[in-house]
């Protein structure tokens, strides 16, 4: 199963939005792994992956980790359920007032817990003026942000993944490819 959005998923308009900005721009559409700090990614291709169910929820806080055993070197994705119930480049799913968010304690103990990959069926873990600041923050703590995961109604809690990415020089984004295994 994949889990990462294809051309055929994205919006016409969203892709004409892309064609017209700079090549590293573009990446950000679709799913993509953030690197605001243009750090060169190194990671195994296969990854443990623990999917966390926050449907319903505004703000995601550490006690959602309750009762989860989390691997080090692991790739945790939290769905929301907006990716699925909205479609990716809708009014609602881009409407970062009511999109629920990670909070920076969550960040602190995933980070805390080693792990490799934070990702979300949303356009960020965090929104508005935090995106980008969060998405560095876990990046200077050797781990990256995945944004735009799909297909997450169709897959259990636990599986393994293999991730394919192509990283552009000097691009704050990288598209990744991630399929269960």
């Amino acid at each position: 199963m994949n889990l990462h959005l294809k051309e055929f998923n994205i919006p016409q308009e969203v892709l004409k939005w892309g064609d017209s900005q700079p090549a590293h721009q573009r990446q950000h559409i679709g799913t993509h792994i953030d690197c605001y700090n243009l750090s060169r990614i190194e990671f195994p291709s296969e990854i443990d992956v623990t999917v966390v169910d926050v449907r319903n929820l505004d703000i995601i806080d550490i006690n959602i980790l309750d009762n989860i055993s989390i691997k080090e070197d692991s790739f945790v994705i939290f769905r929301t359920g907006y990716l699925e119930n909205y479609g990716y480049g809708s009014e609602e799913y881009f409407n970062s007032k009511s999109s629920p968010y990670l909070t920076n304690k969550l960040v602190d103990k995933l980070l805390d817990f080693n792990v490799k990959l934070i990702g979300i069926d949303l356009s960020g873990i965090q929104h508005g003026k935090d995106h980008v600041a969060i998405d560095k923050y876990v990046e200077n703590r050797g781990a990256y942000v995945i944004e735009n995961i799909c297909n997450l109604n169709k897959v259990g809690s636990k599986f393994k993944a293999n991730l394919k990415w192509l990283q552009l020089e000097g691009a704050t984004a990288i598209k990744v490819e991630i399929e269960t295994l």
